[in-house]
């Protein structure tokens, strides 16, 4: 255990507020339905960050969010923790894409349905999921056209965060019928000397209970977010529009790493926020980004 997690009383503490917090949620997920799209993101926003702050979680973030006003936009990250959708409601509240076992987890998975969290099965026979994923893709596209934001992790597992996996792009084709932007987001938790917390990463066989016990112990870390470029997505191909996707989220990533701030000082670096076609944002992702040393 590291020397700067907290004792067990304050992370029984933070236990007990985090109960507290659930018990509240509960409240809040009775009339949440019912509530106007502009309340129901002040709503999850908030929640979202309070949940974090109990957590002894921060946010940081790199680059401009690259959504304005109300439109709906199609997030994708990389998927690291169950807590990766608190993170990203903390900044731009939307509805997710979640497999199908999380409306089975105690109390939580009731939670997510009263948010109208989209569910997809995976443990179908091949003609189902088929199925299942074009009834998925409607609801998108029409949440799309509302100008709903909906999250995405096109990985479809968690990772610990040091890579990323390939990404599935059946889900990516909302985004295209409905001509809502792309937007890629790099994700990374990072404990207070710049390194990579083991804190967060929900992998393998370990249970939600155990993830929750485990990051109560942990000293304070953030999370990072990398926003890079919008992709465009009219009458782009689905596959490369998730290539371009992964890659952004990649690069964005190797940067972090690369730039790991000294104790004394932060590190910064600037990511070009322009409106990219799929094939160019994919072609410049192999690039150097401005100002950037190539990587040797």
């Amino acid at each position: 255990m590291d020397e700067r997690s907290p004792n067990v009383l304050i992370s029984l503490f933070r236990g007990a507020r985090l109960v507290l917090h659930l018990v509240y949620a509960v409240l809040l997920a009775i009339p949440y339905p019912h509530l106007s799209q502009t309340k129901r993101r002040r709503t999850l926003r908030i929640w979202s960050r309070q949940l974090l702050d109990i957590l002894n979680i921060g946010i940081r973030t790199e680059g401009q969010w690259p959504v304005h006003g109300e439109g709906g936009c199609l997030i994708v990250a990389n998927h690291v923790s169950w807590l990766d959708i608190f993170v990203l409601n903390t900044i731009y509240p939307s509805r997710f894409v979640a497999k199908a076992e999380v409306r089975d987890w105690p109390l939580i998975g009731w939670l997510c349905k009263r948010s109208n969290n989209i569910f997809i099965e995976r443990a179908l026979r091949p003609k189902s999921i088929h199925q299942d994923a074009a009834s998925i893709n409607q609801q998108v596209s029409l949440l799309l056209e509302q100008g709903v934001c909906v999250g995405l992790f096109p990985e479809g597992t968690t990772t610990d965060g040091k890579q990323v996996m390939h990404f599935h792009s059946a889900l990516i084709q909302p985004a295209i019928d409905a001509g809502a932007m792309l937007c890629p987001i790099a994700l990374r938790y990072l404990d207070e000397d710049g390194e990579q917390s083991g804190g967060a990463p929900f992998i393998d066989d370990m249970t939600l209970s155990r993830s929750i016990w485990r990051i109560l112990r942990s000293p304070r870390f953030d999370a990072l977010l990398v926003f890079t470029p919008a992709l465009a997505t009219a009458g782009e191909n689905r596959r490369v529009l998730a290539r371009a996707a992964q890659a952004a989220i990649s690069k964005g990533l190797q940067n972090v790493a690369a730039m790991r701030p000294k104790p004394e000082q932060e590190a910064t670096f600037a990511i070009p926020q322009t409106l990219l076609s799929a094939q160019s944002a994919y072609a410049s992702l192999l690039l150097p980004l401005p100002n950037q040393p190539p990587r040797q």
